[in-house]
């Protein structure tokens, strides 16, 4: 009986180490794509997705590594898995009572224990990837399908700008707020969740429509010009959407659509510090915070005639966007954690207090461990997503080339007569990757539709 506290101790400790893995496998992936060795992470995801906790996200990352290393069958494959995981999104989870409360047993332990689950604005963004995976298979029909789901997530994101702030997280909250208001008072935490300031005020991504109407153009659907109407707003500065929404037919033909992802997104990395709590002495408190990677992006890539591409989405301000959202519940989780450590622990040292002092010792050492040295935070993210997506049309000569200004130096490409796409990725210190659509992309469809027309998507 003496030793049955010692014993508890030791075991949430232990569990606390199960964490540490997730967090190291995150590290390991990301670290091995930052320096181009796509295959090598693509075998660390196909081992993180063995853990459960550790699917979405490690499927969202294999969707863009497969995509840089020309696999676009694995791209694909993974993107219908994330997608049949996510058919309804309800982010109203990450601070319901279900995954405060019947989820503390892991969250009590450990917030790398906890399943990681995309938010609205990264469904988004894994559709606008299943569209380029598409266009680059030379599947239309497939496109057709994708970008009918850009919309709907787009529609989903506008919807929760809307919505007023719930109640449900301060309703929450108060069994915590004092532990809450101690860390928001840490001045160095307040310095350093100043990142956030870049965060988007919009979440929606430009990118993802401009995409979405360029395909639905050449299909010759009506849809096109909402979605082009979309792009064209949220990035007011950007004239592609415009160009579009005014080219005729035969123009469009033989205009070529060159989308350049650059650089690496914001990544997590862990940010700790400690506070006194009640009777129990000092805990820690590990929080990710983003951190951003501008050394990454290489500079727009250019045409011949020398005219740059120009931002159409600023991906690093929704990332933050997107860390923001989940910053208030993942705080609430964290002092409802410390709280339940310093409870427990105060009832297992008073149970302990007419014990050995080897037992007593034991159990001191372990709430110790628990409570500090295995503290850390969760920092899997998608952050093998691009800093910023440029686009730009550029004309096809006679001969049905294009020149193009890389970063390696000047590039002539032979493309297919009919409507082209380009994604080029370049990343600093990495060789640029040049993809283009395959001959015959939209089939017979050789006359695109007016962007003039009316009408909804049957």
């Amino acid at each position: 009986m003496q030793q049955r506290p010692t014993i508890w101790m030791l075991t949430i400790a232990g569990f606390g180490l199960t964490g540490c893995g997730t967090t190291n496998t995150a590290l390991d992936a990301t670290s091995l794509y930052t320096r181009g060795q796509n295959q090598s992470a693509l075998e660390v995801l196909s081992e993180a997705k063995s853990n459960t906790k550790n699917q979405q996200w490690a499927t969202l990352q294999e969707v863009t590594v497969a995509l840089d290393a020309n696999q676009f069958d694995r791209a694909a494959t993974a993107v219908s898995w994330v997608e049949s995981r996510d058919e309804v999104i309800d982010e109203r989870a990450l601070i319901s009572a279900t995954e405060v409360e019947d989820e503390l047993g892991s969250a009590l332990i450990d917030e790398r224990t906890r399943e990681w689950v995309p938010s609205l604005g990264e469904r988004v963004m894994y559709e606008y990837s299943a569209l380029m995976i598409d266009l680059l298979r030379g599947d239309a029909d497939q496109a057709r399908v994708s970008s009918i789901r850009i919309a709907r997530s787009q529609s989903l994101l506008e919807e929760r700008r809307s919505m007023p702030s719930t109640q449900a997280l301060r309703s929450k909250r108060e069994g915590a707020e004092e532990m809450v208001s101690q860390i928001d008072r840490e001045a160095s935490y307040q310095r350093a969740i100043e990142v956030y300031a870049g965060a988007a005020e919009d979440a929606r991504c430009a990118a993802a429509s401009l995409l979405a109407g360029w395909t639905r153009l050449q299909l010759g659907d009506a849809a096109a010009r909402p979605l082009l109407e979309e792009a064209a707003a949220l990035a007011p500065d950007h004239g592609v959407a415009h160009r579009l929404l005014g080219m005729k037919p035969e123009s469009l033909s033989q205009t070529v659509l060159v989308l350049q992802e650059d650089g690496l997104c914001p990544t997590l990395r862990p940010f700790r510090f400690n506070i006194h709590t009640w009777q129990t002495g000092v805990a820690r408190v590990a929080l990710p915070i983003p951190v951003l990677r501008e050394a990454q992006t290489t500079g727009p890539v250019g045409s011949g005639s020398g005219e740059l591409l120009q931002t159409v989405s600023n991906v690093d301000a929704l990332y933050l966007a997107e860390e923001l959202i989940r910053a208030p519940a993942r705080l609430l989780r964290t002092a409802t954690r410390l709280i339940s450590q310093e409870v427990a622990t105060r009832s297992v040292m008073r149970e302990m207090d007419d014990q050995g002092s080897l037992a007593r010792g034991m159990t001191r050492l372990s709430a110790s461990l628990l409570r500090t040295v295995l503290v850390d935070a969760d920092v899997r993210s998608w952050d093998t997503r691009p800093s910023v997506i440029r686009a730009g049309l550029v004309t096809k000569s006679p001969e049905g080339t294009i020149e193009l200004q890389l970063p390696e130096g000047s590039q002539t490409l032979k493309l297919a007569p009919g409507p082209n796409f380009v994604r080029i990725r370049t990343r600093s210190g990495i060789p640029t990757v040049i993809q283009t659509s395959p001959s015959g992309l939209f089939g017979a469809q050789l006359e695109p539709m007016n962007p003039d027309q009316k009408g909804t998507d049957p």
